[in-house]
């Protein structure tokens, strides 16, 4: 996923608020008792579910000795550096000393949210929060100097630095800086309110964990208790019926009840990007949000305007096919995310998944195989579904350490689409971090959803070939649709269609309320869906379920990300050892070069519209491949 405060670049966080897909009938960690949705507290859980952070820091007395040291070192930099970055030599010297420094921040800033995402009612949790939040403010304000000293810099300078490669990315990057860069007084000011520039995200994130709260509701008798994790994790795929419409009035009304403070953080959000924008010397907020993904409006505006055209037809067969299989006369947004098959849905533990995924990713050969291999045994990912935790999934990888991945495991064979999601990332972090300088391992947001869902295509693929029964090789490619493309190629793309009407009301000028917001979401959801799914006013609430729109320009590389691992997993199918090779090369990038370069190393050419024209073609040939198996099922 999602990219998770991405407005604080030393948090190489890649969120993927990717539902887990089914109704859990026997819980495999027998987390959730008698009761299917009564989550448990995170201390019930097993120890060895849980991810191990010590590998960043042994306790938070350690992390909190590790912001003071690291303060004390960040006044000796300044002290020998500040002012005296006039020669090549002296740049040389204070980037040596950096380095290191820029991976304890990184470190830093990595333990300091990870904890409270486990679980928000945690107190001390949100201690640790702060705690790192406000050292990364007094790090950015110290260390102005440099980040000036460097955009200051003669080009002639810059240019001998960047003969060394370990810093390409760092060099490519000030030079983009220079364009727009206010000076050392105005960017040290700003770096100064950046606690209150991130006030609407964290107003967002606290309605989300604990204001938006839901009412019980019945079905045959039964009251369910229902909330945002509950909703997303279970009910939007219960295969009954009455469960998932009443679930998703009380989840809808949930959010109404809140819609009037989201949308003033969210204006309030888009509003501050405008004004930095306007600062920056951006005629544009979208020309300064895409700046640092080193692409332009063509790309972003190409990548939304073919899938909403060309790609709807295909989805809206898709679904009208999984409506007539699930005997629907119509179908709701209640409905949509149904999967075609709700009975084949097998329960798998997490050692099931740690094999399938093993299983899987074995096409991409020992290299990447062995990078991954400690995930489950080294504690790298949380899973357990406790109350209190962020719903959806993400990774982190700091530096210096290996990754982290939050979700929530259910017990079923589509939490693996998940697990293997968040691997992909894991796994290009940890590849980039074994090639690359600390100055060069961070991959552009363009790009970096290619590896996750590269890793989704090869489980689809694996499951499809384990069996020659009809109904197992639907189950694969269905999952392919519904747990790796509607997510990313309509969830999130959907969410940057609304965005840019968004943005575009804001580059005029103009405002917006609650209304405004629901309009806007239902006008975009109503023309990609067609007549294939009912949009109602309820419906028209999703753009409360996200935390993307407070991370700029995200929301559409998902799907341009998948753009690329399509045609790169094409380019696997055809040629195993060169497709195999160009992959990895690709992984090992990390952010050395830009996007479109970065692109061409995976076989792929983004300056054109060829790669998402294949890749829906990819997308109607499974579509009609899924059709033809039903056929046969029937038969």
């Amino acid at each position: 996923m999602a990219n998770f405060f991405q407005k604080n670049k030393k948090k190489k966080i890649f969120m993927n608020s990717f539902p887990v897909l089914d109704f859990l009938l026997t819980y495999n960690l027998g987390i959730l008792g008698g009761n299917m949705t009564e989550l448990k507290a995170r201390s019930e859980f097993e120890k060895k579910y849980k991810w191990d952070l010590s590998p960043l820091f042994a306790d938070e007395n350690a992390f909190l000795r590790a912001i003071s040291d690291t303060l004390d070192q960040i006044k000796t930099f300044q002290k020998n550096f500040d002012g005296h970055l006039k020669k090549l030599e002296d740049f040389q010297r204070a980037l040596k000393v950096y380095e290191q420094l820029g991976i304890e921040i990184d470190q830093i800033a990595n333990y300091g949210f990870m904890p409270q995402t486990s679980d928000f009612s945690d107190e001390k949790f949100g201690e640790i929060a702060h705690a790192a939040q406000d050292f990364v403010t007094k790090s950015d304000v110290a260390l102005s100097f440099w980040k000036d000293a460097l955009i200051n810099a003669d080009d002639q300078i810059l240019n001998q630095i960047n003969k060394d490669p370990k810093y390409a990315e760092l060099i490519r990057k000030t030079k983009l800086d220079k364009k727009s860069y206010l000076g050392n007084t105005v960017e040290k000011t700003i770096a100064n309110l950046q606690n209150a520039l991130n006030t609407p995200y964290d107003v967002y994130t606290k309605l989300r964990a604990g204001d938006y709260h839901m009412q019980d509701f019945q079905v045959n008798g039964k009251t369910y208790k229902n909330s945002f994790v509950a909703y997303e994790n279970f009910y939007q795929n219960d295969e009954n019926t009455e469960i998932r419409k009443k679930s998703f009035r009380s989840f809808s009304a949930g959010l109404k009840a809140n819609q009037n403070v989201a949308a003033a953080a969210y204006l309030n959000q888009v509003t501050n990007e405008k004004v930095l924008a306007t600062m920056h010397g951006y005629d544009s907020v979208f020309d300064y949000l895409l700046a640092p993904q080193e692409v332009d409006r063509v790309m972003f505006d190409r990548q939304i305007d073919l899938i909403m055209n060309d790609f709807a037809p295909v989805a809206q067969k898709y679904l009208k096919h999984v409506a007539k299989v699930n005997g629907l006369s119509k179908m709701t947004f209640a409905d949509w995310k149904l999967d075609l098959d709700s009975e084949l849905n097998p329960e798998a533990s997490i050692e099931d998944g740690y094999n399938y995924v093993m299983k899987a990713t074995a096409k991409l050969g020992d290299e990447y195989t062995k990078t991954i291999e400690p995930f489950l045994k080294d504690r790298w990912v949380d899973f357990p579904a406790n109350t209190g935790k962020d719903s959806g999934g993400y990774t982190t990888f700091p530096y210096g350490v290996h990754p982290f991945i939050l979700m929530s495991w259910t017990g079923r064979l589509s939490d693996v689409y998940t697990l293997i999601h968040e691997i992909g990332h894991a796994g290009q972090g940890a590849l980039s971090a074994k090639n690359q300088s600390y100055y060069n391992y961070e991959p552009s947001t363009y790009y970096v959803e290619a590896p996750s869902t590269f890793n989704e295509l090869l489980l689809s693929d694996y499951l499809e070939n384990q069996s020659d029964d009809p109904r197992t090789k639907r189950f694969a490619l269905s999952h392919r649709l519904s747990d790796t493309y509607f997510h990313n190629f309509i969830t999130h793309l959907t969410e940057a269609a609304f965005q840019r009407r968004v943005y575009t009301i804001i580059d005029q000028g103009g405002s917006f309320n609650a209304d405004k917001l629901n309009q806007i979401m239902k006008n975009v959801l109503s023309n990609f869906w067609g007549d294939a799914v009912e949009i109602d006013n309820d419906a028209a609430l999703t753009w409360m379920r996200q935390a993307h729109y407070y991370m700029g320009l995200y929301s559409y590389t998902y799907s341009a990300g998948l753009t690329i691992s399509t045609q790169g997993f094409i380019n696997l199918k055809n040629n195993p050892e060169s497709g195999r090779k160009s992959w990895l090369d690709f992984l090992k990038l990390g952010g050395s070069k830009a996007p479109i370069a970065a692109a061409k190393t995976a076989g792929v050419d983004v300056t054109s519209d060829q790669p998402l024209k294949n890749t829906i073609q990819f997308l109607s040939d499974t579509v009609d491949k899924i059709i033809a198996y039903t056929k046969q099922i029937e038969k």
